[in-house]
């Protein structure tokens, strides 16, 4: 594209903007700094009133309050109530945005009111599916799945029972993937899943890696105790339950002997007894709770092993990226995007069954058994396969010709 040529317009709309959120947010501040602000004329608008601050030199950002709405629905409602703000926002825009699962209903709005605009929506989940977004590694994605996986993730009976009720409005977001002009997944697992249910996306949808995320050369220093890092705080889709049961099978294989020191990070909040059995065993653990980006990186300097007993089918987890990129194995279910990008390299030994309790204690034992110097080359192996698989250059290239390709 020319440089002196008049850029395109891009209109992105987020939910929550990086530093807030999780990989989305990540995937969708690199690709608006690294990759559209080169060739398009870049809006963002948000729900986050403190954006990370270096995105500000790469596109103008607006912060709409509305975003901040703690239900879809309720935040639905508020969006066709500001139709008037939503029509001045998109009155000079040649493509919109969406990499937001909750977003999604508005292709539905940017149509009606400019019929000529190009929408890419990128998933980074399964929200066309479920409700919840969510697609278990054990069932097809139902509306008991939404209502389990409510009742799990919030203990709450009645925030369960409300999403079997409102789960049949999910039925919009498969309206406005109808009417998006490129549709992007982030993995072929998550595609496949995806397509079996929606072939008729086939003509539209493309795979896409998320850009990798600027990952500090750490001197890695495993600890002398083997330690290990479990980034799902107390989530039951991430996977503690089954974190759980299997160190307590690790105690009873070896009854006398200290295992390791296991650190978490992320939400902990519900499901805090079995934060609390964890804290009982043998083992010393330390509870972080959300922590800054930067200290999450910062721990695998001295980490064995990246524990991810997920039972999501995860479409491109970044937890196991940012392992595998920093040089520390990912002990990971079969789940999503995982074995895809571990294939290949010698962790996919360390991979197991989504939910076997038993595989998932061998794993984790079998770290123990390494010696340092191994966790070291096998460490550098896997940094390299992922550098090579997630080539930015490749990326960014794929991402700039989606876009460009729907004004063509």
């Amino acid at each position: 594209m020319d440089d002196k040529a008049v850029k395109p317009k891009i209109l992105v709309f987020s939910k929550l903007f990086w530093p807030e959120g999780g990989g989305a947010e990540l995937a969708t501040y690199l690709i608006v700094r690294d990759v559209l602000s080169k060739y398009f004329d870049v809006i963002v608008v948000s729900g986050t009133r403190k954006p990370a601050p270096d995105i500000l030199r790469f596109c103008r950002y607006i912060y709409w309050d509305i975003l901040r709405a703690k239900y879809k629905p309720l935040e639905w409602i508020k969006i066709f109530a500001s139709m008037d703000y939503v029509k001045r926002l998109i009155k000079e825009t040649d493509i919109i945005y969406l990499p937001s699962h909750t977003l999604i209903p508005m292709a539905i709005i940017f149509k009606r009111l400019k019929p000529n605009v190009k929408i890419v929506i990128h998933l980074h989940n399964y929200q066309p599916l479920t409700y919840t977004s969510v697609v278990l590694s054990n069932r097809e994605p139902d509306l008991a799945t939404d209502i389990i996986v409510e009742r799990w993730e919030h203990d709450s009976i009645a925030r369960a029972m409300a999403t079997g009720l409102l789960g049949s409005l999910n039925k919009v977001n498969i309206l406005a993937l109808r009417i998006a002009d490129n549709v992007i997944c982030v993995s072929k697992r998550q595609c496949e899943l995806i397509l079996k249910r929606m072939p008729w996306l086939r003509p539209k949808i493309h795979v896409v890696y998320n850009p990798p995320p600027p990952i500090p050369s750490i001197e890695k220093r495993p600890s002398t105790t083997p330690t290990l890092l479990y980034g799902g705080g107390s989530s039951t889709i991430k996977g503690i339950h089954i974190l759980v049961k299997a160190l307590k099978n690790l105690e009873t294989r070896r009854k006398t002997q200290r295992l390791c020191l296991l650190i978490i990070y992320g939400r902990v909040g519900e499901h805090q007894k079995l934060i609390e059995v964890l804290r009982r065993l043998n083992t010393k653990v330390e509870i972080l709770g959300r922590i800054p980006y930067e200290e999450v990186l910062k721990l695998h300097r001295i980490t064995w092993a990246t524990l991810f007993p997920s039972i999501n089918e995860e479409p491109m987890p970044y937890a196991v990226l940012e392992s595998a990129l920093l040089g520390t194995i990912p002990v990971a279910s079969r789940v999503g995007g995982v074995p895809e990008i571990l294939e290949g390299t010698p962790t996919e030994n360390y991979l197991f069954t989504p939910g076997n309790i038993d595989e998932f204690t061998d794993r984790i034992e079998s770290i123990f058994a390494l010696s340092k110097d191994y966790l070291l080359d096998i460490g550098v192996k896997l940094r390299g396969h992922m550098l090579k698989l997630f080539n930015t250059e490749k990326i960014e290239s794929e991402i700039a010709h989606l876009f460009g390709s729907v004004l063509n």
